[in-house]
């Protein structure tokens, strides 16, 4: 039995092939790791993340910032170098300069406003029986400090990666320019940290002295 020939343009009617979709969260190929986004394209990519934190991505911050990664909104994490190493002496060696102003001068303010005095009170003064309320508010003040610098510092840390993502694909810089610029503003300053710690210890040896 013989078929009948098909009509012109017959071929064209048949259904095409489905193109296979890229999976769920990952990466157009060919693009550099800064460059690809997740389907949230406000969180950065974790090859952006580690260009900007540098060694410590895999071992320290992946961990850390792994909650951000899937939500940027904040939710408390836990950074024990935030908390306790001369705070907030971390944020200035994180390159976070704005969360170090506001850790580094808030204490004071705080404790001008709840005790009313703006005098320069030295240790020996702090330990009369007369001070015992300032004292237990200049005590107060240093435990919040810690705990708001320990539960906000992977957040603030996260923030400024993500700054620093929107401005590469806003700007579309090329590969290069791009990693350049991520250690740049990421990264570590432990120079003027250095400088920071001498500074305090100077002055603290100076108020106990007084």
């Amino acid at each position: 039995m013989t078929l009948p020939p098909m009509p012109p343009g017959a071929d064209d009617e048949r259904p095409s092939e489905p193109r296979p979709e890229p999976a769920p969260g990952l990466p157009a190929p060919g693009l550099p790791g800064w460059a690809r986004q997740r389907p949230n394209a406000d969180v950065p990519s974790e090859a952006v993340m580690a260009e900007y934190i540098g060694p410590k991505w895999d071992r320290v911050y992946r961990r850390k910032l792994s909650p951000f990664l899937e939500d940027p909104s904040f939710v408390p994490t836990w950074n024990w170098s935030a908390a306790l190493a001369f705070p907030p002496a971390w944020f200035l060696y994180r390159k976070l300069y704005l969360p170090f102003a506001i850790f580094f001068l808030l204490p004071g303010l705080a404790f001008r406003v709840l005790t009313g005095t703006d005098k320069t009170l030295t240790v020996q003064a702090l330990q009369q029986p007369e001070n015992e309320f300032l004292l237990v508010m200049n005590a107060a003040i240093f435990v919040s400090t810690v705990i708001a610098s320990g539960g906000t510092a992977n957040w603030f840390l996260f923030r400024r990666a993500r700054a620093a993502n929107r401005l590469i694909v806003q700007q579309q810089l090329p590969a290069a320019e791009a990693e350049r610029f991520l250690r740049r503003v990421g990264g570590t300053n432990r120079m003027a940290t250095a400088l920071f710690v001498a500074f305090s210890l100077m002055l603290a040896v100076a108020t106990i002295g007084g």
